[in-house]
């Protein structure tokens, strides 16, 4: 009994730590949509195997880690990290990238429309 205690926050880390890889995941689905110009066929399948290996990962670290039990605290810290992680990426580092991508490519678009002229 007293070991299952001792090992609560490495199973919390762990599962945190899967969470965020489920984010990237879904990051990285995201970028293929992006690439592949919002084809709606393109777009389900990589939800779907995005979905799948997120669920996959989720079970792989608890049955690796937590031998198959699942607790409340497993489950909430997994789902709390995939969203935080979700929300900062998308709101503190791809926002803020997008936009200098854009000024640059604007910038670099009127760069060589100068020397055509």
């Amino acid at each position: 009994m007293l070991y299952e205690s001792l090992s609560q926050p490495a199973i919390f880390l762990y599962m945190v730590l899967a969470g965020v890889l489920a984010g990237f995941l879904f990051d990285l689905k995201d970028l293929a949509c992006i690439k592949l110009k919002k084809n709606k066929f393109f777009s389900h399948f990589f939800a779907f195997f995005a979905t799948f290996f997120t669920l996959f990962l989720c079970f792989f670290f608890n049955l690796k880690f937590n031998y198959g039990q699942f607790r409340f605290f497993s489950i909430a810290s997994f789902a709390l990290a995939f969203a935080t992680e979700r929300f900062f990426v998308k709101n503190f580092l791809a926002n803020p990238i997008s936009k200098c991508y854009n000024k640059l490519k604007k910038n670099y678009g009127r760069k060589r429309a100068k020397e055509k002229v």
